[in-house]
């Protein structure tokens, strides 16, 4: 193995169990559903940043997928997997599309960023509340999720925000895959 494909699996396994961790150890539960809120999103977002959008998402989806199956929640896991996955390509393509915007000043890139952004949220809600609403057998029960799951969204992606841009503003700005595509 080059030594370039040990630091990507390397990081990928690092930013796997940073998902899983920040997924499984800080959970705000959502007692009508027994669900909880985390902050593995956050890691889902600086996954795909750092990786780029397919590794990152898969590193992000395999550690939360992996969270839901050691927290008692295995009925969720490919869900989570599927979902997180989406959001974190959508996120990978807004993150090319505001790199794409600061380098060229193109309107229609930063627009296309934020129509991601809010789209990769929507997917993440959309695809759990149709699955709760199989497992409740109620289409009511899980309109509780939505905004716990929108909050969630928000905060994680304004974290994640936040660290990209502490980050790219030091030296591991050679991490951040921004300007790859």
């Amino acid at each position: 193995m080059r030594d370039d494909k040990i630091k990507m699996l390397t990081y990928s396994a690092l930013l796997m169990g940073l998902a899983l961790a920040s997924t499984i150890l800080i959970r705000i539960p959502v007692p009508a559903t027994q669900g909880y809120v985390h902050l593995g999103d956050t890691v889902l977002i600086l996954s795909v940043l750092i990786l780029g959008k397919k590794k990152g998402a898969l590193a992000g989806a395999l550690g939360q997928a992996a969270a839901d199956l050691l927290g008692g929640y295995a009925i969720f896991a490919p869900v989570t997997f599927i979902s997180k996955l989406l959001m974190g390509l959508l996120i990978g393509i807004a993150a090319e599309k505001i790199s794409e915007y600061r380098s060229k000043k193109n309107k229609g890139d930063a627009a296309a960023a934020g129509l991601m952004t809010v789209l990769s949220c929507a997917v993440m809600v959309s695809i759990y509340y149709i699955f709760e609403c199989a497992i409740y057998g109620s289409f009511v029960i899980p309109i509780v999720e939505i905004p716990a799951n929108i909050i969630q969204f928000t905060v994680s992606a304004v974290l994640a925000a936040a660290a990209g841009g502490v980050l790219a503003k030091t030296p591991a700005r050679a991490w951040l895959n921004l300007e790859k595509k």
